[in-house]
């Protein structure tokens, strides 16, 4: 009989219940590839067709073949298959697939709870998110301000671009010990994978740049040959220097995958080099090439060749001279260490006829990117644009165009990056170049959720993913994880990003990824404001600030500030976050990321709020709302709008605060943004709650802000939502309707400040003492240097007259 409920290795598969367990826990799967699945479990009697499993998983047909390949492999992965084994989904070459895993029917699942987890390596998302709420008084109630900061999307821009630029590698220390924090990711092997460790060296003043640049010469003319060999950048970050040759070795092939690695050593001999290379397959014994020359770069590239004649491959041919060749790879050894200086220093003395090398210019504009000088980068770029026309060297132009949208969306001007992207990605498709393809996907999704088209983002997220599992990068597939989990933080799917987040911190810190890591981290923030878990938010920041003097990115250092401010404010440390705002707000270059001013604006108005200054509030949030930033923060433009309605009531300035009330929803109304509506329709309640003798359309208003925030799930959003209304019904007296209204943040009140001051307000409303007291503790545990309001500290009964007279949050 077909329960529904089978039973496969260490896998239990509920169908009716849509619950996948491995190893006694729950995965969380995208629907799609729980359905692909039970479909392929449902007829392994046979095998599928592609055309029939798209039919029936999407129930369309214009589903793409790269579509389907990435929900196949999240299948296997899912299941603890790959691939190469094949030991549950098997490809039917040239049809489709077909389950081949021995599958018992059982008569139920478990009904014991399951620790829930993620899938491996399965699909996640960006932050901005919602704003902070508050009820208008009823008609004893003069206006009052709530203090909630809202999640700000601070990091995410960072970790888009950290993505989008072809050779360009993150800050980072390698030299540094191996984060102990950081949990191990194997990758299984791939047969056709080779890494190239850095070079073993004797000692040599002239040649301590042979130990990554050698590395990085060897690795590219494997991979020129059509070789698919790891990008020099992940190695840099897994094989650390001082690290023993054997655990670098198993460092590298752990996390890559590489069933070959080439361990190169490099040495003088007489007048000139010897480089040797030995090639250790995990199928055969070791082999050894050697060759001489009379400098390092030449030996090397004779070696490689030879390599590459001993497994049958033939080497590409030569175009440029050695003495350019050496210039470059110097310069690629000092950016492999994050010596920025020292590879400028290096192209910019190049002999003249080499330093117009279009090569050497592009190095040269990347250095500039990573150094944060955007518009020093962006004129190195667009000459040369210019000077590389598709038909002479269409890939050389990709990787500029690549360049130019990496700048652009840094720069916060996405169309600008569509261009540029969209032009890669034509001239990439058709070519062999899965490396650069994959960049000019990833850089074209940012682009993509800046303009928030979260959904063609996401396509564009997973066509990268493929391109990027064939160059065998690593760290660009863990950048691409971590950038899905940034879209969900887009999508107001906080609960569902954190752990993708959390996976790619762990990522990051083993590849020592420094700047990936403060961004991925500065997103776990958003998304734990988000989910009113500021305690935790406050650790994430201190691991994340730990980094500040490591690196050298000044808008990614600015970033950081800004979400330390944001969570020194969450908990109450309030001296603290002001001062890091101050330093901000003055920084001359603040306006070098079109989004920074309205998001650091928006922070420090809600500090404003947090310390009583409400006039301050309002002005520094009108200067917020009124910012043009990028349609990616939206979100952040309606919060800085609501605080704005709200300060404009607290100084008696009702007719401005209705105009803006209605402007803000005429401009809500034009957005697709749900949290941007929630917040435009929670300012439209407040407004009727101001307006004496309205009492059935502000209840119908509250209402529906309730209901919509719910639909939305952002614990931050709903708490808000409840705290306006909570105390416009108790301001009322309304104390049976305010008990269900406020009990549905009392979940909260143990980590929230607001909810445990809403709290306290109900019990000493209703006369509950015990309550009232209990309460009051957890707010006055939580407060820092906030201070509560003055009538909470009145015990129930007495001055009951001054009940929602005074509300902060």
């Amino acid at each position: 009989m077909d329960t529904g409920v089978f039973q496969f290795g260490d896998c239990l598969l509920d169908r009716d219940a849509r619950e996948l367990r491995r190893g006694g826990e729950l995965l969380v799967l995208p629907p799609k590839v729980f359905d692909c699945l039970v479909y392929l479990i449902a007829h392994r009697d046979r095998a599928v067709g592609r055309d029939e499993l798209i039919a029936a998983v999407w129930g369309r047909a214009d589903v793409s073949d790269t579509l389907l390949g990435q929900t196949v492999l999240k299948a296997r992965r899912a299941v603890g298959d790959t691939g190469n084994d094949q030991n549950a989904i098997r490809t039917v070459p040239r049809f489709g697939y077909r389950w081949v895993a021995e599958v018992q029917n059982v008569a139920s699942a478990p009904s014991t709870t399951a620790t829930v987890r993620d899938a491996p390596l399965s699909v996640p998302t960006h932050a901005p998110t919602p704003m902070p709420t508050s009820p208008s008084t009823a008609d004893t109630a003069p206006a009052r301000l709530h203090r909630r900061p809202w999640p700000i999307a601070a990091a995410a821009a960072v970790l888009f671009v950290a993505a989008g630029l072809t050779l360009v590698r993150t800050q980072r220390e390698p030299d540094g010990p191996a984060p102990e924090a950081a949990t191990p990711v194997h990758v299984e092997p791939t047969s056709d994978l080779v890494a190239v460790l850095p070079a073993q060296t004797e000692a040599d003043p002239d040649g301590a740049w042979l130990r990554l640049g050698l590395m990085d010469l060897v690795a590219s003319r494997l991979r020129s040959a059509g070789m698919t060999v790891v990008p020099s950048d992940n190695v840099v970050h897994l094989a650390r220097s001082g690290m023993p040759a054997g655990e670098a070795a198993l460092a590298v092939r752990q996390a890559s995958g590489a069933a070959r690695l080439v361990l190169p050593l490099v040495r003088r001999s007489g007048d000139g080099w010897t480089v040797r290379l030995t090639l250790e397959d995990a199928g055969g014994p070791p082999v050894d090439i050697e060759a001489q020359a009379a400098d390092a770069a030449a030996a090397g590239r004779e070696a490689a060749d030879r390599l590459l004649g001993r497994l049958g491959r033939a080497a590409a041919g030569g175009s440029a001279e050695l003495s350019a060749s050496e210039i470059l790879q110097r310069a690629e050894a000092a950016l492999l260490t994050d010596d920025l200086d020292q590879a400028r220093r290096l192209l910019e003395s190049a002999p003249p006829e080499l330093r117009d090398a279009p090569a050497l210019r592009l190095r040269l504009a990347q250095i500039d990117f990573r150094a944060g000088r955007l518009v020093e980068a962006t004129q190195r770029l667009l000459p040369l644009l210019e000077q590389t026309p598709a038909e002479v060297d269409p890939v050389l132009r990709a990787r500029i165009l690549n360049a130019i949208g990496a700048v652009a969306v840094r720069q916060d001007e996405p169309g600008r990056a569509l261009a540029a992207y969209d032009e890669a990605v034509r001239l990439l498709e058709i070519r062999r170049e899965p490396a650069a393809l994959g960049q000019a996907y990833t850089g074209r999704a940012a682009a993509l959720a800046e303009s928030r088209r979260l959904d063609e983002a996401s396509a564009d997220f997973s066509r990268a993913r493929i391109a990027l599992e064939l160059s065998g990068d690593t760290l660009a597939l863990a950048r691409v994880e971590a950038n899905e989990g940034v879209l969900d933080n887009m999508r107001n799917r906080y609960a569902e990003a954190l752990p993708i987040l959390e996976r790619s911190a762990q990522r990051f810190e083993r590849f020592g990824a420094l700047n990936e890591l403060s961004a991925v981290l500065s997103n776990q923030i958003d998304a734990l404001l988000a989910l009113l878990r500021p305690t935790e938010a406050l650790a994430v920041s201190d691991r994340s600030w730990s980094l500040l003097g490591r690196l050298e990115n000044p808008l990614a250092r600015r970033s950081m500030r800004l979400q330390r401010a944001r969570t020194l404010t969450a908990i109450g440390r309030l001296t603290e976050a002001r001062a890091l705002l101050e330093g901000i707000l003055r920084d001359p270059d603040l306006h070098q990321e079109a989004s920074m001013p309205g998001r650091a604006l928006l922070a420090a108005a809600v500090l404003d709020t947090a310390e009583d200054r409400l006039a301050d509030a309002g002005a520094t949030a009108q200067r917020a709302a009124s910012d043009e930033a990028p349609v990616a923060y939206d979100r952040e433009r309606a919060q800085a709008w609501l605080i704005w309605t709200r300060a404009l009531r607290a100084e008696r300035r009702a007719a401005d605060a209705a105009a803006q009330v209605d402007a803000f929803a005429a401009w809500s109304a034009r957005n697709d943004n749900p949290a941007v509506h929630v917040l435009a329709r929670l300012a439209q309640a407040e407004q009727a709650a101001d307006r004496p003798g309205d009492e059935a359309r502000t209840r119908a208003a509250y209402d529906q802000v309730l209901i919509d925030a719910d639909r939305l799930g952002v614990p931050m959003l709903v708490a808000d939502a409840v705290t306006a209304y909570g105390d416009y019904l108790i301001a009322r007296h309304e104390l049976e309707r305010a008990s269900a209204v406020v009990g549905q943040v009392a979940r909260w009140a143990d980590s929230d400040y607001g909810c445990a001051v809403l709290l306290a307000r109900l019990y000493r409303a209703l006369g509950q003492h015990d309550a009232w007291q209990g309460a009051l503790a957890r707010a006055r545990s939580l407060s820092g240097e906030r201070v509560l309001p003055d009538e909470l500290n009145t015990p129930p009964g007495a001055g009951m007259a001054d009940v929602g007279s005074k509300s902060f949050h």
